[in-house]
């Protein structure tokens, strides 16, 4: 066969061929590349807001309601009747208080991996549904509603109420309130719509009653009738310490029990506090924890200032790594490149504003 009736491509083509195919496939390649350090970028952006969004949620809603205990108003008379009333989880005189920069060591009571350098907020109130008390009460016992409601108690612990046996409870009306620990709680006898909440007798577990007999006397300050009600008392603690994965979450510890780690990636939590030092429910200055050294300096507090510094997740999120300025000082070199955002927020506790 003579070669002019060969038909085909030629090496020149071919080469030709390939080499705009190279060109093509370069352009998709970048601008997949471009895509995804975009869609990287953005989702990084996302999540670091929607920490944001949500650790100021948390924090905000739990320092608003800070001394919160039914309808008794600040600076009414209240009562805690609990041993070791003064210990972190237990000094409900107190509404909220906290550390500042936390150093390699916290101090005794709190969480022993809260990050150096970081500040933990404690905030104490009453949560939960409220029982409406039925009765004038006795030395020994409150008399409730039977709502019908169970909770989740601990093995062995009954429940009436929403409330269990050891709660740490409050009972107020509009003029004082008492803190005790419930001993045990049972159906009053004859009846399917109260429940006896007693706070006589030993504890089993901790803290147990200084005070186990008040009311059933003369006494206003120790009668709690149909006007009052019972809550449910807790201790929050918010700080920062790593998370499971590593990198630094918010977590959040309530009574003393097993923390949990509420958002990941929320690298720092800087407070300030507003006292009010003229009687006048308006913050006149903001300070840190460091210059707020006593209980009566702590009751003038009416709102927090929050500073939250959240970094993404994920490394490698922007081309260059981002300076950041935090609490007043400027990181140029942060080592790594994380997208990071600032977040601020003031928040007033509702019981002592105007």
């Amino acid at each position: 066969m003579s070669m002019r009736s060969q038909r085909g491509i030629s090496l020149v083509e071919l080469m030709i061929s390939i080499t705009i195919g190279l060109i093509l496939m370069t352009g998709v390649v970048q601008l997949f590349l471009s895509s995804r350090a975009t869609f990287s970028t953005q989702q990084a952006l996302s999540r670091v807001q929607e920490t944001g969004r949500l650790g100021m949620e948390f924090l905000a809603d739990d320092i608003r309601m800070a001394g919160y205990m039914g309808c008794m108003s600040r600076n009414l008379n209240f009562h805690n009747t609990l041993n070791n009333a003064s210990d972190l989880q237990y000094d409900f005189g107190v509404a909220i208080e906290g550390l500042n920069d936390v150093g390699a060591t916290p101090d005794a009571e709190y969480p022993a991996t809260i990050l150096e350098g970081t500040d933990a907020l404690v905030v104490r109130s009453a949560g939960g549904n409220s029982v409406g008390v039925t009765q004038n009460n006795d030395s020994a016992q409150l008399f409730a509603q039977n709502t019908g409601v169970t909770a989740t108690c601990d093995a062995g612990e009954d429940s009436f109420s929403g409330l269990c046996e050891n709660d740490i409870l409050v009972v107020s009306d509009c003029s004082k309130a008492r803190v005790f620990q419930v001993t045990n709680l049972q159906a009053t006898s004859g009846s399917a719509v109260e429940i006896n909440v007693v706070h006589s007798g030993v504890s089993s577990v901790e803290p147990g009653n200084a005070e186990t007999s008040w009311g059933g006397n003369s006494n206003p300050e120790e009668t709690f009738g149909p006007d009052s009600e019972i809550i449910k008392m807790n201790t929050s603690i918010y700080y920062i310490a790593n998370g499971t994965s590593g990198l630094p979450s918010l977590w959040q510890q309530i009574n003393g029990g097993t923390a949990q780690e509420l958002l990941e990636g929320v690298q720092d939590m800087q407070l300030l506090y507003g006292r009010d030092t003229t009687g006048d429910n308006v913050p006149d200055a903001y300070e840190n924890a460091d210059t707020i050294t006593t209980a009566n300096a702590w009751e003038d507090v009416s709102a927090v200032r929050v500073q939250l510094l959240v970094q993404s997740t994920d490394d490698n999120v922007l081309e260059d790594p981002q300076p950041y300025t935090f609490n007043g000082v400027t990181n140029n070199a942060p080592g790594d490149r994380r997208l990071r955002q600032v977040f601020i927020n003031t928040v007033g506790i509702r019981s002592r504003l105007p």
